[in-house]
């Protein structure tokens, strides 16, 4: 690498080892400063190949040559066709008749060419003929291995009845493309075997000085051709750079990642050895894997096939193969060639698992087979994208190779695509910084939806920044388990201690990635116990309501099945999905019930399996960065199995209310009601009256409930509705 480089923007400096480029005194990205060192590489190669002069007079000079140096190519044609008779005769048994003919018949319809082949992708000559007065270039399609032929040398080709008989290479070997035969009445067709290609070949040999003349003269031209192919090639390559970078400027990954790719596609283009043959993309739903694949085959410039389940299953077993075998021969052909498999776990699934059937196995053998199939030197790049990579068969996970996962963007990142899909909704606007932390947890397929949204609230107007953030929630709010939007801090009744916990946890939780940047261990779980009915469920609502993180609550419904095998995926999936839009919440319920203590008489295998998958996937053997703050709530901790117990770094105790939390509690369930007496003496009157009660919130809430359906009672039967009045009566003595 070139130490310093000067472009039109600045002076470039390049540090080992450091990611970044001083440019005009600002910093650049990595993937700026690559697209920076192709384009000066580009610009010096076209630099170097473009002509200090004018170079019209070496191609006059070659058409003057061809017009006055080029007559002996008739006297080789006659020489060798007056040589002919005697071995025709020899070759034919004697028959002088027969000979004489085929030699009038020759000479009367042969005629003689010279091909000066100067590209071989595809074989072009520059054709020279005794009867025209300048060359002509004309393109080949009946040789097939072109590689044989030799740039800038003369081949003597002779043609008979307007097809090429045979051709004589420099080295004075001959090349047969027909058989010259006459018919003979008496003993049937008699062919001529090798006789006029060996004849030529002699002949050849004694103009072999006038030849050597036509290569020389030949050979400024082919260079001066050769520069030229060379210089379009590289102006082609400056224009797909161009549009290469515009391609790979909406992918938002680390700058890291996509050099990889980058550096991986320029090796894929040449054709190198080191190129892969395969790419997993992984990660969460939404995040890019798609435009990865699509900015890649814009960048290689080569043919991409999209494939689907749809494409490549058929109705019948042996369609699906055959449509695989298809798929790659075109592949092969067109190289260099990407296929291109989105939700490749559809179509390459494991092998014998119940999500995969008869058709998917022949598929995943078929790819196998075809992909096994291809040489070192094949540009045929497999690129697959799931967020499901368990999924995948064994086999074809070793063929891919090379694996990368696509996380969540940063906040910066986020904001850029944000702006990016606004102005694709003709939305032109600056965002400020607060739409990082807005967007936490958000995929660029959720960004492009808030743009979408924010687009269509706005309509016909254009959207402000208050209707973009508003977009985002609504976004939020459509992801989560249906949770009350009245679950708010204000609305619970906690110490306050414990409300202050509570708080600063779901702070942490709405910007952990800027606290995870100031080095602050962020909470990754807490368990809620205490007694019956004091709130703990309403707790995890509000925790939700507050954060703005995507909340995700399991049942035992949820995650136990039938049969063993499928509870453990159960649970997986439920983690999986709270990962796809991390950071989020997972809320589990009555904790004793979905994970009881193993061993002890209230578990079973099922319960077991839910327990074993629940352990491995809050802290076990796979690593996982995105954040899910994982909410427990239980009312029986002793219940609880120990080793799931042990996962929860901090339990917060739910008391019952004491006597100024029920006054609260009272006042916020009778809020809004008609009563007949002052609010706040009455709930302290009741609140009294529950002194010696072990009262939970849930039973206020039901008392409060049975007195409503008293005061109904008695207005149903004193006049109906306007007679409803709620009264102290109404409050039974007992609770």
């Amino acid at each position: 690498m070139d130490s310093a480089l000067l472009l039109e923007g600045g002076e470039q400096t390049y540090n080992n080892g450091v990611d970044v480029v001083q440019e005009s005194g600002t910093l650049t990205a990595t993937s700026e400063q690559y697209w920076a060192q192709k384009r000066v590489h580009i610009q010096r190669r076209i630099a170097r190949l473009e002509p200090s002069v004018s170079t019209s007079g070496v191609e006059a000079s070659w058409k003057r040559f061809c017009e006055r140096g080029t007559g002996f190519l008739s006297q080789l044609l006659m020489r060798a066709i007056d040589r002919l008779e005697k071995p025709l005769r020899l070759h034919w048994n004697g028959n002088k008749t027969l000979s004489k003919e085929a030699v009038r018949l020759f000479k009367a319809e042969a005629t003689i060419a010279l091909w000066l082949p100067f590209s071989t992708h595809p074989l072009r000559f520059a054709v020279i003929t005794p009867k025209s007065s300048e060359y002509q270039i004309r393109t080949s399609g009946q040789v097939d291995d072109t590689k044989d032929f030799l740039l800038g040398k003369p081949y003597v080709a002779i043609f008979w009845r307007g097809d090429c008989f045979f051709v004589i290479t420099p080295s004075g070997e001959y090349v047969s493309m027909l058989t010259f035969y006459l018919d003979n009445p008496e003993s049937g067709r008699w062919w001529s075997d090798s006789v006029f290609p060996s004849i030529f070949a002699q002949a050849v040999k004694e103009f072999a000085e006038d030849l050597h003349m036509v290569e020389s003269q030949f050979s400024p031209v082919l260079a001066q051709w050769d520069r030229e192919a060379a210089l379009a090639n590289e102006m082609a390559t400056f224009r797909r750079l161009e549009s290469s970078q515009e391609a790979w400027s909406i992918v938002h990954l680390p700058e890291s990642q996509k050099l990889e790719i980058l550096n991986a596609a320029e090796l894929f283009e040449v054709g190198d050895a080191a190129a892969p043959h395969g790419l997993l993309l992984t990660g969460p739903p939404g995040t890019g894997k798609s435009l990865v694949g699509n900015a890649l085959a814009h960048t290689s410039c080569c043919n991409f096939q999209h494939l689907t389940p749809a494409a490549l299953k058929m109705d019948h077993l042996g369609g699906s193969a055959q449509k695989v075998r298809e798929v790659w021969a075109k592949a092969r052909q067109e190289q260099p060639s990407i296929l291109y498999l989105d939700e490749c776990e559809g179509v390459l699934g494991r092998r014998g698992s119940a999500e995969t059937d008869a058709v998917s196995t022949e598929i995943v053998q078929a790819f196998l087979a075809e992909w096994d199939g291809l040489r070192k030197d094949d540009r045929v790049l497999v690129i697959g994208a799931t967020n499901r990579r368990d999924l995948l068969d064994d086999a074809i996970l070793s063929r891919f190779g090379w694996e990368m996962k696509i996380s969540l963007s940063s906040e910066a990142d986020r904001i850029r695509i944000l702006e990016q899909e606004l102005k694709s909704v003709d939305i032109e606007v600056t965002l400020p910084a607060e739409f990082g932390p807005l967007t936490q947890g958000m995929s660029g397929r959720d960004l492009q939806e808030v743009a979408r949204t924010a687009r269509r609230m706005a309509h016909p107007e254009m959207p402000s920044v208050e209707q973009i953030r508003e977009a985002i929630s609504r976004l939020r709010k459509g992801r989560k388990t249906l949770v009350s939007t009245d679950s708010k801090w204000e609305n619970l009744v906690l110490d306050a201690k414990l409300l202050s916990r509570l708080k600063l946890v779901s702070s942490l939780l709405r910007d952990t990635e800027k606290w995870r940047a100031q080095g602050v261990s962020i909470p990754r779980s807490l368990l809620l116990q205490g007694p019956p009915g004091t709130g703990k469920t309403e707790v995890g609502r509000a925790l939700a309501n507050e954060s703005g993180l995507a909340f995700f609550a399991a049942t035992t419904a949820d995650l136990k099945a039938n049969y063993l095998g499928q509870s453990g995926n159960r649970v997986k999936q439920v983690f999986e999905r709270a990962r796809a839009h991390a950071p989020s919440i997972l809320f589990l319920d009555e904790l004793d019930i979905v994970a009881p203590d193993r061993g002890v008489g209230e578990d079973d295998p099922l319960t077991r399996e839910i327990v074993g998958q629940l352990l491995q996937e809050i802290d076990g053997v796979q690593a996982h960065s995105e954040h899910v703050f994982l909410l427990g709530a239980t009312n029986r901790p002793e219940a609880v199995d120990k080793a799931i117990l042990s996962r929860f770094a901090e339990r917060l105790q739910v008391p019952l209310p004491d006597h100024a939390a029920r006054i609260q509690l009272l006042s916020l369930l009778l809020k809004g009601k008609r009563v007949d007496f002052p609010l706040e003496d009455g709930v302290r009157l009741l609140a009294d009256l529950t002194e010696d009660k072990t009262s939970s919130g849930r039973d206020l809430q039901s008392w409060v409930a049975a007195a409503e359906q008293n005061a109904l009672m008695r207005a149903l039967e004193s006049g109906g509705p306007d007679r409803y009045v709620i009264t102290l009566d109404d409050f039974s003595s007992t609770i």
